[in-house]
């Protein structure tokens, strides 16, 4: 107990995590404001009237823990005022609207057919011609064949057209972007062509962020200027300004598989870097009595909020330079300060500020790897010590790359499901890589203005030493078995694994062999919970129908097998096909669908389709059915109906027997609901693929029907 005494904001950041949490699994208990604030007063009321009879000491755990209640209802309360939305709000709009107005509010981002802008409305036009005011930000997306390359930050623009709420996820396990937005607090998007948009003004509302993206565009022009191969050009932007638009997937699946990826994603790295350049430059003055120490911290902090402004003050970056400024503040502040309390208090406020930074990747990866560094690299370093100043220093990288890696593993299986075998290696060259990247880089955007011919030498260097990198991570890249992909862990085996970490290592620390013990328990706690999702998996049996557009797509999962049907097929498609199913796969323990994909045996039977899968038989309507004069009661599983091509339910019930009707999203909106009236009347089990996303059903061998042969009487009316 008396361990957590030097960290009480270690202590009061899990209680406002907790609070977060909380809140988006039972609002409710958030839901009156007067009560929650009698809870409060109650609970501080009655720490003090306690306090006041016996002594606070003897009551210290007693009060500690209230306070950590009070910190939990803190942040449900904090979570609560971010996803509030004032009435004004678009989520609020009933009424159509045919445009809408308001200021683009980032700079632009570049996606693979259309420009991506941050856009803040200001206003609706009604389908009555009336102007409403509202308030919101969407994603306003403008196709790139016609996309304007003169709008910026501030530009006030009237968009003619609608927004629509973004969709979640069609299928099962599949990222669901709805979700990811929302923690941004974007909840719809719009897709417009370059005539639908008239500009009247540039008028940024903040002076000090149009500076900051004016400074990130000048860097990006300097880089244009001296780096002129597409390849390094796209690194370059990415390692020194964080903008990533420009790299293509060859360079981030080596550069993933290479355990590298951090290097291209601006955030706590390189911060991290900048900070260690200040120390090397001015570490000395941190030495020079008290003054000294202000001076260093001022510097310091000055620097790291440059570089900030320098990246366009993104998010990752944002959350980076406030964790190094609270390091150096504890540095010259105090000498009793501790780091674990300094990294406490930065996420604490961070997380005050804006609680759904708790569910950003980013934030989650850059304090696993900070307090990973800081705890474990000194354990490790302090077992091997070497008079060689070069050895010592790979060795001292070594011990980073490992902590990092200790720290950040399970969460980099838990969302990217791959490890990277020879990260090790790719550190001793990226770690050192990325210091010299930056000082070069940043060299060259600041003299260039004033040395044009220095800007000129640090661009070739800057060339030189990325296309040096690119070479030796391209080599790591083709190494054997440089990546170990296919890796899930659900969240129940994530907290596990970080709990079976935890307990190692301080069993190490405190060579104690009760947290060993301990430690070992928790690993076998985690086997038993994979052992019990496989015997799960095992004794599944089921029929997935995947949303996939102008594709009918089925996976036929028995237990550990599973192979994807698929009525066509292209191999161009099998990217976009995977990124689809494979979640879903990879969470059922089953292999990924490219070793699995099989095209339909279809019988032609006039305009019918029939095919059979496992021991369900299916009949898909793709053409129309109009002139189909059918004799005898066609006994089927499942009738399947694209394009518009069953009249009515009414007749499909009357030549068909059948347990499920699905309606593919290759049929209008209106077709769809017009047969969802027509099931609920003659009480059919119908399911509509745009709305209802994927469709499952459970194989049931034991009590499986013999039904009659498929080929059945068909005549072609000849009228």
């Amino acid at each position: 107990m008396y361990f957590w005494n030097s960290y009480p904001f270690v202590r009061f950041t899990i209680a406002l995590i907790i609070g977060i949490l909380a809140f988006d699994e039972a609002p409710y208990l958030w839901e009156n404001d007067l009560l929650l604030v009698a809870i409060l007063f109650a609970l501080l009321s009655i720490s003090s009237f306690i306090s006041s009879k016996i002594s606070f000491y003897r009551l210290r755990h007693v009060n500690g823990f209230l306070a950590l209640i009070i910190i939990c209802l803190l942040g449900g309360s904090a979570s609560k005022l971010t996803n509030n939305h004032s009435t004004s709000h678009y989520l609020h709009m009933n009424e159509p609207i045919i445009g809408f107005s308001g200021r683009v509010d980032r700079p632009p981002n570049e996606r693979k057919n259309h420009i991506r802008y941050d856009f803040e409305l200001e206003s609706v036009i009604s389908a009555k011609d009336s102007i409403i005011s509202t308030e919101g930000t969407i994603h306003l997306y403008i196709r790139k064949d016609s996309s304007r390359a003169d709008l910026s930050y501030g530009d006030r623009l009237i968009v003619f057209g609608r927004f629509h709420p973004i969709p979640g996820p069609d299928n099962p396990d599949e990222f669901d972007y709805k979700r990811y937005l929302k923690k941004h607090r974007i909840y719809a998007h719009a897709f417009v062509e370059n005539q639908d948009i008239k500009v009247k003004t540039n008028d940024p509302n903040n002076s000090f962020l149009s500076f900051t993206y004016l400074l990130r565009a000048y860097a990006a022009s300097t880089i244009d200027k001296h780096v002129h191969e597409p390849r390094e050009n796209g690194i370059a932007k990415a390692l020194l300004l964080g903008i990533k638009d420009y790299l293509d997937n060859d360079v981030k699946k080596a550069y993933s598989a290479a355990g590298a990826m951090h290097v291209l994603a601006v955030s706590g790295l390189h911060v991290g870097i900048v900070f260690m350049i200040v120390q090397i430059l001015f570490g000395k003055l941190s030495l020079m009595g008290i003054w000294g120490k202000y001076s260093f911290g001022m510097i310091s902090i000055l620097t790291i909020w440059t570089y900030a402004c320098l990246t366009g003050l993104s998010p990752s970056v944002l959350r980076a330079a406030t964790m190094f400024s609270f390091i150096s503040l504890g540095q010259f502040s105090s000498n009793q300060g501790n780091i674990y309390n300094t990294l406490g208090f930065s996420a604490f406020v961070l997380l005050l500020i804006d609680p759904n930074l708790v569910y950003s990747v980013g934030f989650q990866l850059s304090y696993a790897a900070v307090l990973g560094i800081v705890y474990i690299q000194p354990l490790l370093y302090r077992t091997i010590s070497t008079k060689y100043w070069l050895l010592d220093k790979a060795w001292a990288i070594t011990c980073v790359s490992i902590a990092a890696q200790l720290a950040t593993f399970p969460l980099s299986a838990y969302y990217f499901h791959q490890f990277p075998t020879y990260f090790l290696a790719s550190n001793l060259i990226v770690i050192p890589a990325a210091f010299l990247l930056l000082v070069v880089g940043i060299g060259m955007i600041v003299l260039e203005p004033i040395i044009s011919l220095a800007g000129e030498y640090l661009g070739y260097l800057l060339n030189v030493l990325i296309w040096f990198l690119n070479e030796l991570i391209s080599l790591v890249h083709h190494l054997p078995n440089s990546l170990i992909d296919w890796i899930h862990l659900d969240s129940v085996g994530l907290v596990l694994t970080y709990l079976a970490v935890l307990a190692f290592i301080s069993s190490l620390h405190f060579r104690s062999f009760k947290t060993l013990l301990v430690s070992a328990f928790i690993f076998i706690s985690f086997l038993g919970w994979n052992i019990l999702s496989h015997k799960e998996q095992y004794e599944r049996k089921e029929l997935i129908f995947y949303e996939i557009s102008n594709k009918t797509a089925i996976d036929l999962i028995n237990g550990h097998s599973s192979r994807l049907y698929l009525d066509n097929y292209n191999p161009d498609e099998l990217e976009l096909l995977s990124f689809q199913i494979n979640p879903h796969r990879l969470a059922s323990k089953l292999d990924p669908i490219s070793k699995s994909i099989e095209l339909m045996h279809i019988e032609e039977l006039h305009d019918l389709a029939l095919t059979r899968i496992g021991n369900k038989r299916f009949i898909i309507f793709d053409t129309t059915t109009y002139h189909l004069n059918i004799l005898k009661k066609i006994e089927t599983d499942f009738v399947i109906i694209h394009n518009q091509s069953v009249k009515s339910l009414e007749w499909l019930s009357e030549k068909f027997n059948f347990e499920h009707v699905i309606i593919s999203n290759q049929n209008s909106y209106y077709y769809a609901q017009r047969l969802k009236r027509q099931a609920d009347n003659l009480n059919l089990n119908l399911h509509v693929m745009k709305e209802d996303g994927a469709f499952r059903y459970r194989l049931d061998e034991e009590t499986k029907k013999e039904r009659t042969p498929l080929p059945a009487l068909f005549t072609t009316n000849p009228d």
